[in-house]
């Protein structure tokens, strides 16, 4: 899919040298995404996902599909506030420009991540629940067309920050708590969870968060800041026969000398989305060069703000290998 949109566009600005002129809608349907997930096909290589649609200068980050691919939600990150963003296909096989999601907008709401199954979307939020505005997990549940109020789930004491709620096939929640710098699985029993951290090989070191987990439990996904490319990055750790391996450094060209995080697999294990700071193409200013060159750069989503990206979620399983 990369390389004809790379032919159509080649063909389109041909076409611009020998028009004076071409509607920019018709540039705009040549980029536009369309079909489920985009329509992308995933390689080797990380790739900006649906740029025309996502990128801004603004921050986005922590991508997640429906199960089948038509609907996609993530955040768009402002100075002050964030909010849950999704966009969805249309009866055309196009995708709608992206809107604020309707249970988000008033308070600060981001990570977004669907359940297995897609019935559910959980959520972090600092929406106060009391006289408390800590960040906590959230939950919206399908109805028809729409989604319910949000739910808060009940999983640490009001003085923990929760966040990053993966999800799997059994109910079990990963989440991690920055201001300890863990990561902890939460079984449900009844009516309440059992809440216990990841072990001492997940753990130590500093700050782990944004874990997905495989909804089977075979593989952990996470951020960390051990011995890192840049300001961050993605590791992975396998569940072997009930133990965790230690966690390894995704490498290039996953991460990079900025900033990596919020990593997620699509339900088939084919798609791999993660969001990173990377610059595609820096900006070179000389002595006496004028400001506005700076504040040109800074107005593109080039500017080193999070972007989303995705790539061939292969590497996992080719990682797996090495331990069996």
């Amino acid at each position: 899919m990369n390389k004809l949109k790379s032919l159509l566009l080649i063909i389109v600005f041909a076409i611009l040298g020998c028009k004076e002129s071409i509607p920019t809608t018709k540039i705009e349907e040549v980029l536009a995404p369309k079909g489920p997930f985009f329509g992308i096909d995933p390689t080797d290589e990380p790739q900006l996902l649906a740029p025309e649609l996502l990128a801004s200068p603004t921050t986005e980050y922590n991508g997640t599909f429906s199960p089948d691919g038509t609907v996609f939600y993530y955040t768009t990150n402002m100075p002050g506030n964030a909010y849950i963003t999704f966009t969805e296909m249309q009866e055309d096989s196009t995708w709608s420009n992206p809107r604020i999601a309707s249970f988000s907008g008033t308070y600060s709401d981001y990570d977004p991540l669907f359940t297995p199954a897609g019935k559910r979307l959980y959520f972090s939020s600092s929406r106060p629940k009391g006289n408390n505005e800590n960040s906590k997990v959230w939950y919206v549940e399908q109805k028809d067309d729409s989604w319910s109020d949000p739910v808060r789930v009940i999983l640490t004491g009001e003085e923990d920050n929760e966040y990053y709620s993966s999800l799997t096939h059994s109910g079990v929640i990963y989440f991690n708590i920055w201001s300890k710098g863990d990561i902890y699985r939460a079984v449900p029993k009844d009516s309440v969870y059992e809440v216990e951290p990841l072990p001492e090989i997940i753990n130590k070191g500093r700050d782990k968060g944004d874990p997905f987990i495989d909804p089977n439990e075979k593989y952990l996904i996470f951020r960390g800041y051990d011995e890192s490319l840049g300001r961050g990055d993605l590791y992975i750790s396998f569940n072997i026969d009930g133990a965790w391996t230690s966690p390894e450094n995704l490498g290039e060209p996953i991460n990079s000398k900025a900033h990596e995080m919020c990593p997620w697999v699509s339900q088939d294990g084919k798609l791999f989305i993660f969001a990173s700071g990377r610059i595609q193409n820096g900006l070179e200013v000389r002595a006496l060069d004028p400001i506005e060159k700076v504040h040109d750069k800074s107005r593109t989503y080039d500017n080193g703000a999070l972007n989303l990206y995705y790539m061939s979620a292969n590497f996992i399983e080719t990682l797996r290998k090495k331990h069996l």
